[in-house]
């Protein structure tokens, strides 16, 4: 209790930094602040590019709008775009609305579209391992894309690809004269979108904060408030600690445990679904790592109590994982459960590996993101000990995890700078309706963790199946692959746990798209 009161003081000077942005109220905007606390802010900052889930949807959202979006209920609504039609298998035309502005007052056109698809299909964007990922053969196929007319936008894409709607709601418009005279560098300080609240300041890195100003004539989410303000505050102690002082309206990955102190102050915990697995992935590049072999991971699996964790340490409000997908994303496979929690075998299985007497083994793990994370990451390690796999748990930032993640820290045998086990979950796209899960793919070099011959083969199958349901069911046969070879180790399904002040009402959160522009601040 002492270390957690520490660290909410530590919190204390950065919230006391949540002044009102700088700017005038218009007339028909009411003159308060949303004052928001997040792990991190995007790591691109402000570049369209980054982030369309967390931490960098929480930063671009307010800012930038997409083509199109999924709603509540999965189905796929206009923002941009007003309409959207195949012409033959690999042909897409997307009509944009007329009469849209970005922040600097340029028009909303096709030219707008082309301009970042031109910059994500560049062999610099396509080896940063971004959205541009996206864009080309890996994912989404495009492969081309030209204005047909001011308002008409043409998508060529390598094979079939019937879910490009889906698709286009991950890439966020920026301003395409203010990107191209200010250049990347400046443009990440400086963004330019259609959103409801324009760029006043970026301060700091991902550990830092930024102010935002209304944009009166945003013309796809008109905002109600004059001002936003967006802080990362990395300890979930000192965003709970700014809820309860009212000095924070909303507080994204609030603990479980503070859920029901919270609401007997009168503040509210908001659930929603998330569409990833909770889990670490086994970086089994490295050549000599125990995770190499199948068995070590399947008995790593079936070292955990995944129903302990959902119930005792998450009060039921999730299910535990039994693969990638999760029960909300396309291709989730009902048929597969999860691994059960079996030490007697998962011993057994060590040993036939050649691992009698266990191992020594390191996870790099970032509290603090999830409900329950660093008491589920304690009891992993404890459990995993207990088998024989001896887990020593390495905090690390977000800024650390991103100097690995993008190559900046090398380990090992040249790959990326991580421990064996790596804080890493399945992260489903919200947008994407199909592939998007980052440990089944051998064609992420230098950031696969797994390469299977036999997955990628579905894989390929599935993204060429024009027929949804035939795509589906692809999905799920790969699903059952990608469970029996174990690259990660699953946990739970996740979900968002968002901490609203008491005086926040009609708040929704539509896979991590939090609302701001049109809650209500009593």
């Amino acid at each position: 209790m002492r270390r957690r009161f520490v660290r909410a003081l530590m919190g204390a000077a950065a919230i006391a930094a949540l002044s009102v942005s700088a700017g005038t109220a218009s007339a028909q905007l009411e003159d308060k602040t949303i004052r928001f606390a997040t792990q991190s802010i995007s790591p691109g900052f402000g570049l369209p590019e980054f982030g369309a889930a967390s931490p960098g949807v929480y930063t671009l959202y307010p800012i930038y709008d997409s083509m199109t979006q999924i709603g509540p209920n999965g189905d796929i609504v206009g923002m941009l775009a007003a309409s959207w039609r195949n012409l033959d298998a690999t042909t897409w035309h997307v009509t944009l609305k007329q009469g849209i502005k970005f922040h600097n007052g340029e028009d909303m056109t096709a030219d707008a579209v082309v301009n970042l698809f031109d910059w994500l299909l560049t062999d610099e964007a396509k080896g940063m391992g971004l959205v541009a990922e996206r864009t080309n053969n890996n994912q989404a196929k495009i492969v081309s894309t030209r204005a047909v007319d001011r308002f008409t936008v043409e998508l060529k894409t390598s094979a079939p690809n019937p879910e490009i709607p889906r698709f286009i709601a991950s890439f966020w418009i920026p301003a395409p004269q203010a990107w191209k005279d200010q250049g990347r560098d400046s443009f990440a300080r400086n963004p330019i979108g259609t959103g409801p609240y324009m760029n006043a300041s970026f301060d700091g890195g991902v550990d830092g904060q930024v102010k935002l100003e209304a944009f009166a004539g945003a013309g796809v989410r008109p905002p109600k408030y004059a001002n936003m303000t967006i802080i990362s505050l990395n300890e979930a102690a000192a965003r709970v600690a700014g809820l309860q002082s009212d000095q924070l309206d909303i507080a994204q990955g609030v603990p479980f445990d503070d859920r029901e102190r919270l609401e007997a102050e009168g503040h509210k915990v908001d659930v929603a679904d998330r569409p990833s697995a909770m889990g670490w992935r086994f970086m089994s590049v490295r050549k000599n790592s125990p995770f190499s072999d199948v068995r070590v991971r399947q008995a790593a699996n079936m070292a955990i109590d995944r129903s302990a964790m959902a119930n005792d340490l998450l009060g039921g409000i999730t299910v535990p994982a039994s693969q990638c997908a999760t029960r909300g994303t396309f291709g989730y496979n009902p048929a597969i459960e999860p691994y059960p929690y079996d030490p007697v075998r998962a011993k057994a299985l060590l040993a036939e590996a050649g691992f009698p007497d266990g191992f020594e083994t390191e996870a790099q793990v970032i509290p603090g993101a999830f409900p329950a994370d660093n008491e589920i990451y304690q009891f992993a390690a404890q459990q995993l000990a207990a088998v024989g796999i001896r887990t020593t748990l390495t905090t690390i930032t977000f800024a650390q995890w991103l100097d690995s993640w993008f190559g900046k820290k090398k380990g090992p045998e040249g790959g990326m700078g991580f421990s064996d086990i790596f804080q890493n979950s399945c992260h489903n796209d919200p947008a994407i309706a199909t592939f998007a899960y980052p440990n089944l793919t051998c064609r992420k070099a230098p950031l696969a963790s797994h390469c299977d011959a036999a997955e990628e083969a579905k894989l390929t199958q599935a993204e060429q199946e024009f027929d949804v349901e035939k795509r589906r069911k692809l999905i799920q046969e790969l699903m059952v692959l990608n469970h029996d070879n174990a690259p990660n180790l699953f946990f739970v399904e996740l979900t968002d746990m968002t901490g609203l002040n008491r005086r926040v009402s009609n708040f929704t959160n539509t896979l991590q798209r939090y609302n701001f522009h049109s809650l209500t601040l009593n």
